[in-house]
């Protein structure tokens, strides 16, 4: 398998042995690699070996075997029949026994062995750390391109892995904001966009993945000349394309949903069309398709929500009040009879911020967090507020603690790996008394009683705001949209993206 090919197949896929000790067969994995890229730095380039390494349920450890960049189909551990298993091939620049440098990497998404049976599986070789266009498996050397351009958008990760984006208006060099009502769905596994179900005219909406996996879509802004709310909201079954309209009681933009375990969905703060404050709580009960009220108002906006790892209880991070002041308090509402309802502890922030993004910092065995990053510390960082660095940990309901240090700015877009890591990405910074956005890029990782450590990734090849990530099931990730005003000039990001991070071991 020369390494001027840029697909790789193992035909002989149904290689099988007898394990005598227990007499359980074992099948080697047919795999498809792919080892070209549509631009960036290729894949082998400068690779001389590569390691396969098969992990899962009831392995007694990771399988393994290294070969050098010219594999065989022998090359790939044969396995035991069991679910969830994951086939990684890391390329490495030397020997990996000898200092060898680890480049590039990729990810099967989980599968399943039966006995007998060898299943077909395929590898997206990625350089590590380097944000690339997707590209298509039916042609590696092809980017594969969203539909539309889009900022404040949506991007759902559904079940099966595809990502769904919806809605989201279009820059346009003027900075005007037409607003889109179609969607589309990304797809991992072949790298291909295809087109979804329309949703209505909407942006700065929320989009909520409920536990059926059906998706609740709620709000946003249907114009921008002049603003125009959108009034109803969608459940929306991507994988049939069956969209039934609800009708919310209030109708706002820019604010933040959170769904807990049972499938309620909270729709907390944004904004009217005039402008003001949306101060009403509204819940959504998938199960009975019913709204329901809070009794309990919430003045202030750009909040952040947080569902605590019990899946139930629900914090609010952040905002600005009618004052403008940056708010500390972090509220908890539970939904509990029939209506969302305010808890009695509470905790504060130490440094209030607006704008902030949360997200869960470790694995489910490894005592995760809600870590709160970025934000600003007033309401107008024209006129002054500022981007914040410091990051925090939101312990249970009652107690904050110290984070990491990150690159200071707002807006930015985090998200939770696998693996329990949490990349952060773009967002707004500050200076010469404007605000722009910026491409940082950031990894995180968790410690047991430690503080986490931080890794800069490589800048995004544009600065971008207003854009989405998504994690994706061989563990990189999916940067779509967004605007780059850091030149002074609009420009939308027309580019899907998708960045490998170095492997947490």
């Amino acid at each position: 398998m020369a390494p001027r090919f840029f697909r790789s197949t193992l035909l002989a896929a149904a290689l099988v042995s007898l394990t005598p000790a227990c007499g359980v067969k074992e099948v080697r994995p047919s795999l498809d690699l792919l080892t070209a890229s549509c631009a960036g730095t290729q894949p082998l380039a400068g690779v001389t070996h590569l390691r396969f390494r098969v992990t899962g349920p009831g392995l007694d450890g990771p399988r393994e075997r290294v070969s050098t960049v010219q594999w065989a189909p022998e090359d790939v551990p044969a396995l035991p029949p069991g679910s969830a298993r994951v086939l990684e091939v890391r390329a490495y620049a030397g020997a990996p026994d000898q200092g060898g440098r680890l480049v590039s990497l990729g990810r099967t998404a989980p599968f399943d062995v039966a006995e007998g049976q060898a299943p077909r599986v395929r590898v997206f070789l990625r350089r590590l750390g380097e944000f690339v266009p997707v590209n298509l498996a039916a042609d590696p050397r092809t980017c594969a391109l969203p539909a539309e351009a889009r900022a404040a958008h949506t991007a759902t990760t559904l079940p099966d892995g595809r990502v769904w984006l919806a809605g989201g208006y279009r820059p346009q060099p003027d900075g005007t904001r037409p607003v889109s009502r179609t969607s589309e769905v990304f797809n991992p596994a072949d790298g291909t966009f295809s087109a979804g179900p329309e949703v209505g005219a909407r942006a700065f909406h929320t989009a909520s993945l409920l536990p059926d996996g059906r998706v609740f879509v709620a709000g946003g802004a249907e114009s921008f000349a002049p603003v125009s709310l959108q009034p109803t909201a969608r459940l929306v079954d991507v994988a049939t394309g069956g969209v039934s309209e609800l009708t919310p009681k209030v109708a706002r933009y820019q604010h933040a949903a959170a769904v807990d375990a049972e499938g309620h969905v909270a729709l907390v703060s944004g904004r009217a069309a005039d402008g003001g404050t949306v101060s009403e709580l509204e819940g959504f009960d998938a199960t009975t398709g019913l709204f329901v009220s809070s009794g309990t108002p919430l003045h202030r906006t750009d909040v952040a929500l947080a569902v605590r790892p019990d899946g139930m209880d629900i914090q609010v991070v952040g905002g600005v009040d009618p004052l403008k002041k940056a708010e500390t308090d972090v509220p908890a509402f539970r939904f509990q009879n029939g209506s969302l309802g305010a808890l009695p502890a509470g905790t504060a922030l130490r440094i209030g911020r607006q704008g902030a993004a949360v997200a869960m910092l470790g694995r489910a065995d490894e005592s995760p967090a809600l870590l709160v990053m970025g934000g600003f510390d007033g309401a107008e960082p024209e006129q002054g507020a500022r981007p914040v660095g410091a990051s925090e940990f939101l312990d249970g309901v009652s107690s904050v603690r110290d984070g990491p240090a990150l690159m200071p700015r707002g807006n930015l877009c985090a998200v939770t790996l696998t693996d329990g890591r949490v990349v952060a990405l773009g967002g707004r910074g500050t200076g010469f008394g404007t605000t722009y956005a910026v491409p940082w890029a950031e990894l995180i990782t968790p410690h047991a009683g430690a503080q986490p450590t931080v890794l800069g990734l490589p800048l995004m090849p544009q600065p971008r705001v207003w854009h989405t990530c998504s994690a994706l099931p061989d563990g990189s990730v999916l940067v779509v949209g967004g605007v780059d005003d850091s030149t002074g000039e609009i420009r939308a990001n027309t580019e899907a993206l998708v960045v490998m991070p170095p492997p947490r071991d």
